[in-house]
């Protein structure tokens, strides 16, 4: 028998805190193994399973219960890396079949050319994330839905953002297929696999699934809200034999419904869910009214109303005072015009806290102009789709540059990269790579295995100021800025949707692509991207003039 809990909360209330109790719990009974986590992303993925194997929640945890779960934490790192995973990564690692490889979508593109060039992709990830054609693929079977039906489905603007007509998909299908199992093709024994792959073959092969299921006792599944069509009868495939099963979620951060969320049917299951977090941690009053005023219409449409509670001020021994802590709302008409600009840029410079610039659709090219003239180094997510080239190698090699000067040892392939980056005229010698792994600056001067001839640290200096380009002027800028680049990042730049779970000082949201006020999707949209703040919020205004 079954016993399924479901944890609702708004942002910033505690689910993943709740999750970690929930797991520390679960080990009075049960051992790491027989318990399975799911969530939606890697990062989320990660994120959980490092809060598990923390130190600081492990001692808070014992401290509050008596519960000793230290030796079976530790001991069970392993076991996390398995079970504390995405859905597609739980069922790659259970399913027979070969991986999805570059090296194949090569021989894919010989077959098809509409497929593009494969130099384009650095990974599988970005291959999936990126071609349009595979992401077609993946959000038509995360619904459930062939290709015809699903491209019925899309709005005119939708189908503008693939490259292929409804002509060309059925003869892309039948190639891709036929690719992935006719061995005369692909010169493969072993099916090749991609992500929806996984997660299907997983459900319709009862032989592996009963076998992998039949030792789970504990299923816990964060964002919850975020499950697709085929990830939803996946986790309902894994939790026909547990004891315990656990769904934590918050139907107003559903920001996934074009890839088979269903905000719908969730808003409706987790009404009235069996634990409710109430209790703010992150938002501050100003901010979770403002947050509350996005979100109010769709509570009012499915007749009910969150209790959210704001941030209090907490004593130095981390317990809450009951004062509550006001946060700040600016809103903008621009990053530059607007008589809020000289604050936002003033706390750029001027303060160690960290800020997202977060946006929706369209390239950020106006935020990214912005930070570089500031002279701030930004950090972008590697997948991000930009067009924008922003200089992060080059920044990341001043990073390593640094650390050299310092005294770090760096391997000669990173050392090769520095020196490409900053004055390709210096090499190093190709003999170092047999001599060991990683090399000290200090000897590689004093064995004259610079090309040509640095003499000392201050000639290796010297290289990144001959340097002259758009990226060399960048970094200088910084430099004189006095921002360190070897420092922890705190300033960056992401789409709404690859920044949910997370928490920043400061927001700063670009409206302008914001619309129609009756549309959920946009409404859930916002909400996520303003709950992020646990300091400031800076809107900028919609150029229509519409907000909210």
């Amino acid at each position: 028998m079954t016993t399924t809990t479901r944890i609702a909360g708004p942002p910033g209330t505690g689910k993943t805190t709740e999750l970690v109790k929930i797991y520390y719990e679960s080990l009075k009974n049960y051992d790491p193994v027989d318990i399975v986590v799911i969530s939606h992303t890697n990062t989320a993925a990660n994120h959980i399973r490092g809060k598990i194997s923390s130190n600081e929640s492990i001692e808070e945890y014992m401290k509050e219960t008596g519960h000793e779960v230290f030796d079976t934490i530790k001991n069970a790192k392993e076991t996390l890396k398995k079970n504390v995973v995405t859905i597609h990564k739980f069922c790659k690692d259970r399913v027979k079949g070969e991986s999805f490889k570059i090296e194949d979508y090569e021989i894919l593109c010989n077959l098809h050319s509409e497929f593009n060039d494969p130099k384009e992709y650095l990974s599988v990830e970005l291959l999936f994330k990126k071609h349009p054609f595979f992401k077609f693929m993946g959000f038509a079977r995360d619904n459930g839905k062939n290709f015809q039906d699903y491209y019925r489905s899309l709005t005119q603007e939708e189908k503008k953002k693939y490259k292929y007509s409804k002509d060309q998909l059925p003869d892309m299908e039948r190639k891709y297929n036929s690719f992935k199992t006719n061995e005369k093709i692909n010169g493969r024994a072993k099916v090749i696999l991609d992500f929806q792959d996984m997660v299907e073959k997983f459900c319709d092969d009862s032989e592996v699934s009963d076998s992998v299921c039949k030792d789970i006792k504990v299923l816990i599944v964060d964002e919850a809200q975020d499950s697709s069509v085929i990830q939803r009868k996946a986790e309902k495939v894994m939790s026909k034999n547990v004891d315990y099963f656990y769904k934590a979620g918050d139907p107003d951060q559903s920001i996934f419904e074009f890839a088979g969320a269903d905000p719908h049917s969730f808003h409706i299951e987790f009404a009235d869910p069996e634990i409710e977090l109430k209790e703010g941690y992150r938002c501050p009053r100003v901010i979770n009214e403002y947050c509350k005023k996005i979100i109010s219409p769709i509570w009012e449409h499915y007749g009910y109303e969150r209790t959210w509670k704001p941030r209090e001020e907490l004593d130095e021994n981390g317990n809450r005072t009951g004062k509550i802590v006001e946060g700040e709302i600016f809103e903008m008409s621009s990053l530059t015009q607007d008589p809020f600009a000289p604050e936002l840029k003033n706390r750029i410079l001027n303060t160690n806290q960290n800020f997202i610039f977060t946006y929706r659709g369209n390239e950020p090219t106006l935020m990214i102009d912005y930070l570089v003239q500031l002279g701030m180094p930004i950090k972008i997510p590697t997948d991000a789709k930009l067009k924008y080239k922003y200089p992060s190698v080059a920044i990341k090699n001043h990073r390593q540059f640094l650390n050299l000067l310092n005294g770090d040892k760096l391997s000669s392939g990173k050392i090769r990269s520095i020196l490409k980056d900053t004055d390709p005229q210096y090499t190093i010698n190709e003999s170092v790579d047999s001599l060991e792994f990683s090399y000290d600056l200090n000897w590689l001067i004093k064995e004259k295995y610079f090309v040509p001839g640095v003499k000392d640290i201050a000639d290796f200096q010297d290289i990144r100021k001959n340097k002259s380009s758009r990226e060399a002027n960048y970094i200088r800028k910084i430099i004189n800025n006095d921002r360190d680049l070897v420092k922890k990042d705190r300033i960056f730049l992401e789409n709404i949707h690859t920044i949910k779970g997370k928490e920043f000082h400061n927001v700063v949201l670009d409206l302008t692509l914001t619309r129609d006020e009756e549309d959920f999707a946009k409404r859930r949209m916002k909400f996520v991207a303003c709950s992020r703040a646990s300091e400031t919020l800076w809107t900028i205004k919609s150029r229509n003039g519409y907000t909210l």
